[in-house]
């Protein structure tokens, strides 16, 4: 026979399901978005003969690019003939990124 109390137990436990697979999916979504790269910047400074590097960690060339502004403003730096890479991890390598994968990203 089903009472009253069944029913709160079945319905309490979809709702639990409910919540649990919610919950799932968030997660699987934020730790999707937390995938990073690491980018690295040579530049030459205007005026100065010798190239410079810096490195950023960031989720997309996009964002390292403007990071990379802002790191050079910030320092009040003007910076001449830069060339960015990203890190491969697998090839164990730095792999050149060109301005074409900058436009596509947007």
């Amino acid at each position: 026979m089903r009472t009253y109390f069944n029913f709160l137990d079945e319905k309490s436990k979809i709702i639990g399901n409910i919540f649990l697979s919610r919950v799932c999916s968030y997660m699987k979504k934020d730790e999707e978005s937390l995938s990073v790269n690491d980018y690295r910047f040579n530049y030459r400074q205007t005026g100065d003969e010798l190239f410079s590097e810096r490195h950023f960690s960031a989720p997309n060339p996009i964002v390292a690019r403007q990071m990379f502004d802002l790191a050079c403003k910030k320092d009040d730096l003007v910076a001449d003939e830069v060339d960015m890479a990203v890190w491969n991890r697998w090839a164990n390598r730095w792999e050149e990124v060109s301005t074409e994968e900058l436009s596509d990203t947007d």
